[in-house]
């Protein structure tokens, strides 16, 4: 490209608010916006993990530092298009188009990548606890699923090709509202009875055989580990396994009955379920403290997002 080209002050300003890092590739300076990348990846992770830290809803929730980026950048970027040296060789994407289309390329990369691929997910409320805890985030792994959704939104739906295991910890979208998204454990697969009953999971398994050759219902391993008395109310701490998963769960230690709140399932007693094809059972590991399939009946697959794979 010719030497005596020089960039403008004003698209500077213009990439640098809108786009960001991306101005300095305008300006044709690749070396600064990879260090700006680095810099507002460090400052997204130092944000996160304060954020995580303050509890409540603080006005300082409300300040994100990721901005700052929205002011420096296009200042830095405008000085440099005043102080160009047109000798330096111009590089492809120094130019409007070019800078536009590598934002584009990322942004392209970036969506598909979190639709089809792997999303973030943070937990908002204790019904996972001890296993997540308001403030984690999560990354989510939505291969094979088919519910491909980004920001709330469907892309694309297909039929699903991963099976959960009794066990499992699962995000999926709410079946009464679509559009909020939860985090619980797998309780019950499809065909499978589930009875809850004096804090105990009761499971009897699905079976297409004889009445002889099928599993009987059986209790849910669980081993009592310790007490803690968390806001003034004491919690009994237990290791519960499920298939051959292995995980803790909490339970207030003073009984109080819940089942008339119970999700009443048409032909069975209350605390009673039997899993239809293609459904699930889920419930949280914060036992008395959880909103789930025990209140509110089965999460179709085809509300199935992805499983945590990673935590932070």
């Amino acid at each position: 490209m010719e030497k005596s080209w020089k960039p403008k002050g004003w698209l500077s300003i213009f990439f640098g608010i809108f786009f960001q890092n991306f101005a300095f590739l305008y300006v044709n300076k690749a070396k600064v916006f990879w260090l700006y990348w680095l810099l507002i990846l460090g400052v997204s992770i130092i944000e996160i993990q304060l954020y995580s830290r303050i509890e409540g809803d603080s006005w300082f929730k409300s300040m994100h530092f990721i901005w700052f980026f929205t002011i420096v950048c296009p200042i830095h970027a405008y000085i440099l298009s005043r102080h160009y040296n047109q000798t330096q060789r111009r590089r492809w994407y120094a130019s409007w188009w070019g800078t536009l289309a590598c934002f584009m390329l990322v942004a392209s990369s970036i969506f598909s990548v979190r639709t089809f691929l792997f999303e973030p997910f943070s937990i908002p409320a204790r019904s996972m606890s001890p296993t997540f805890n308001p403030g984690d985030y999560l990354i989510v792994n939505k291969q094979g699923f088919g519910n491909y959704l980004n920001l709330g939104t469907l892309i694309h739906q297909s039929e699903p090709t991963v099976k959960l295991n009794r066990g499992d910890v699962v995000v999926f979208q709410f079946p009464p509202s679509p559009q909020v998204q939860y985090i619980k454990r797998v309780i019950g697969l499809p065909g499978d009875t589930i009875i809850y009953r004096d804090k105990t999971i009761y499971i009897k398994p699905a079976c297409l055989g004889s009445v002889e050759s099928c599993a009987p219902l059986t209790p849910l391993k669980k081993e009592y580990k310790f007490t803690k008395v968390e806001a003034g109310v004491e919690h009994e701490y237990y290791q519960e396994t499920a298939a051959n998963v292995h995980y803790e769960i909490k339970q207030r230690g003073q009984y109080f009955d819940l089942a008339k709140d119970y999700y009443a399932q048409a032909e069975h007693p209350v605390g009673e379920w039997l899993v239809p094809e293609k459904h699930y059972f889920v419930m949280g590991d914060n036992r008395d403290n959880s909103f789930d399939s025990r209140f509110w009946g089965f999460v179709p697959e085809g509300n199935l997002i992805g499983t945590p794979v990673f935590i932070w």
